[in-house]
Parts: structure tokens; sequence; C-alpha cells
């Protein structure tokens, strides 16, 4: 097994951009990614990220970055929804800006704004991307990398195989494509660099991490979950996403109803009910009751994680894995 001095030595243009130590990035996740897990991702060689809307209201969100920054020298990220639904995204720009925060995330929306005035102060902008028309355009406006969100991502993830949407982006664009979607360790990473990633997001493996500050529950149904107890569904949020099929979600109910069904076929109406919440509490059960601390986002590749470790473990280990592929490979 190689030891952590060349377990370290993974050169990237992601590790170039940011000046890290290893081509991972701890992924942003809702109510999951917190200043403690951002900081240990950072110190462990990688690159943490939180997702801006984690921290409200704008007083705590700008605390965030400021607790960060005064807990490790390190680069770090944040992700941001550009699209007009989040009413607080002018101000978590320019905070996020003001700071020099290295790496801003776009999700949702146009993002040509955002990627100028980062351009001006020096912060790089990478966008979420399920497909080549969607990654033309953000590449078209000067974005400097992509994560390509693939099926089996925790989450909102993208409904193409990453065998497909990896090596496609990488054909058609010269910017650092990061692998998204059911990456746990070396295996997944190998797997990802050979089709043309340049660094790699790992979400649901980190809440699986020591660091993570979330209930207990929720690293447990990970650790016991397998990729048959993964379902998508739109019924949480209103966006299709992959979550764990626990008791909470089942009451819920996964199927729609005639009247939610028949307005869905409008993509005016759908459109709306995806981005309202009264909308989606209307047409829902009314006696159900769900959220993010009830229902547990995860990605496919819970069946390849049965125990928690630290932060720094999980990098190493992952590193580690990638290192022996790599010099086994014929």
């Amino acid at each position: 097994m190689p030891n952590i001095a060349e377990a370290s030595a993974v050169k990237t243009a992601l590790t170039s951009h940011f000046d890290i130590q290893y081509p991972i990035i701890c992924a942003p996740m809702f109510l999951v990614s917190s200043v403690k897990l951002v900081v240990a991702a950072c110190e462990a060689g990688g690159l943490g990220t939180f997702p801006a809307l984690n921290f409200r209201p704008m007083e705590k969100y700008h605390q965030a970055i400021r607790d960060i920054k005064a807990q490790t020298d390190k680069p770090f990220g944040i992700n941001i929804i550009v699209q007009d639904s989040n009413r607080y995204k002018d101000e978590q720009i320019d905070i996020a800006l003001k700071e020099n925060v290295a790496l801003l995330i776009t999700s949702l929306g146009k993002p040509k704004d955002v990627i100028k005035r980062a351009h001006e102060v020096g912060t790089k902008v990478y966008c979420d991307v399920i497909n080549l028309e969607h990654a033309k355009k953000v590449v078209d406006m000067g974005a400097d990398g992509l994560i390509a969100v693939s099926s089996g991502a925790g989450g909102h993830a993208g409904d193409v195989t990453p065998f497909t949407l990896l090596p496609a982006l990488k054909a058609a664009f010269d910017v650092p494509v990061i692998a998204s979607g059911s990456i746990v360790d070396g295996k997944g990473m190998a797997a990802a660099f050979s089709l043309g990633a340049e660094g790699v997001y790992m979400g649901t493996r980190f809440i699986a991490s020591e660091e993570a500050e979330v209930d207990q529950a929720f690293k447990t149904e990970i650790v016991n979950a397998g990729f048959e107890d993964i379902v998508n569904t739109d019924r949480v949020d209103g966006f299709p996403g992959n979550f764990i099929l626990n008791d909470a979600l089942k009451r819920v109910g996964l199927n729609r109803g005639f009247f939610e069904e028949l307005v869905s076929r409008n993509r005016k109406i759908k459109k709306w009910i995806s981005i309202s919440r009264a909308a989606r509490s209307l047409l829902g059960d009314p006696t159900s009751k769900v959220s993010y601390k009830t229902v547990f986002s995860a990605g496919q590749c819970v069946e390849l994680i049965d125990e928690v470790k630290s932060v720094k473990t999980i990098m190493e280990d992952t590193i580690q894995e990638y290192q022996q592929i790599k010099a086994n490979l014929p």
C-alpha cells in the first residue's frame, strides 16, 4: 500500500485551480454541510463546500464564512442557487465575493452575471450540469469547470449514466469536469478519471463521517441501506431527487394524485408547482409532514458504505486505493 506522501501526489486541473492536495470535493449538502465538515474536508487535503441556504438569516451565512476562514487557511467553496426563486442569491454572491471565497458552484438559473463578477475578483465558478446543452451554455458564459451530476447521485441527480456523460463533456469542452454520482472510494475515482474527470464530488460518503453534524439516524440509515432502498421522487420538495425509502418517506406517499398528475403535464404549471412551497402543500396530503430532517437524501452508493469514518480517513483511503488501482492496471 502506498504511503500518505505517495498518495498525496495526485495532480489534476482541479488541484491546480485551488492548490489542494487531493482532487476530491466534499459536495455541498443541504442541512448537512456545516462549518465543521467543510473545515475537516479542507484540512484533510480536499476542498470543502456548503450550500449558501444552509445558513439563514444572512448574518449566519456571513458568520459561517468567517468561521471557516478562522479555522483553516485552505480554499473552500459555496453552492448558490442562481435562479430567481432564491431571493437571497444577490446578497449571498455579494458576501462570498467580498470574502474572496475561492469557488462558487452554481445550480439552476443562468450564471452569466455571477461568472463575470467572480472573475473580476479572482473567484472561480464551476456549474452543475446534467447534459451537453446546459454545459455548452455555461461554458460559453465563461464557467471555469463543470460538475457532471450523473444518475445515482444523492439529492437532485441527473438521469444520464456517468459512462456517457463524463466522456461526452470531456470531448466537447476544454474545462475541468468533476464527476458526481455514487463515488465513495478509490475504485469510483479511478473509473471517473478513466472517463475523463479531473476530480470527484463525494457527498453521501461524507454524511457517514465522524465530522458530519447530522442526526445519528441519518448515518445509521446510510450504513444500513442498499441501492434498492434509494428511490427517486419529487414528493419531498417538488424536484425529482434520490432519497432513502424510510418510514417518513412512505408516509408522504410516492404516487401522485389524479389532479397533480393532470396539471403536471403543463410545463408552466409544473414549474410553478416545483418552486412554490404553497402549491406543494396544497397538492400534497395535508396530514403528512415531510422535511429534510426526517427524510434523508442519499445516493445509490449507500450500498458501498458500511461504516462511519473520519473525513481524513475517507480521503486517504480513497487516494490510496486509487493509487493501487492505477499502479496495477495492465
